[in-house]
């Protein structure tokens, strides 16, 4: 009878360990699950913080490219009102930009030296009419 005890026994020990062992690996595969929920939110908070960041690096660089244009626009205008202001104070040519306002004064400079300096009578003829036969018309 000591045996049929025994049997009894291990019968009894092996169901109440496999509904224990059962219960204990569900226990801890629900622990293994959310550690994993855990893990995987974390890295969607750590891309989420990095898209952000780029985000805004990249609102900062877009602000600055659009500061730097509202500066040109200020200078250019501001250069604008300055030669409008030029303008109305002398008389400028027309169909000229300064630079070549500039370049035909000076030009006028030193061209009316030359012209003050030669002495042609205005009854010259030009050379195209000269009197002595040349090139093909020759012979």
């Amino acid at each position: 009878m000591s045996w049929i005890i025994g049997v009894l026994l291990v019968v009894a020990g092996a169901i109440v360990g496999f509904f224990v062992a059962r219960y204990w690996l569900t226990e801890h595969s629900e622990e293994a699950e959310l550690s994993q929920q855990v893990n995987q939110t974390k890295q969607q908070l750590a891309d989420y913080r990095q898209e952000v960041a780029e985000h805004l690096a990249t609102a900062q660089a877009l602000v600055g490219q659009l500061e730097e244009t509202q500066d040109k626009l200020k200078a250019y205008l501001h250069h604008s009102a300055d030669l409008l202001q030029r303008e109305q104070e002398q008389p400028s040519l027309p169909f000229f930009a300064e630079d070549t306002i500039r370049e035909l004064r000076m030009a006028n400079k030193v061209n009316g030296e030359k012209r003050r300096s030669d002495d042609k009578s205005p009854s010259d003829m030009p050379r195209d009419y000269s009197d002595k036969k040349s090139g093909l018309f020759k012979g």
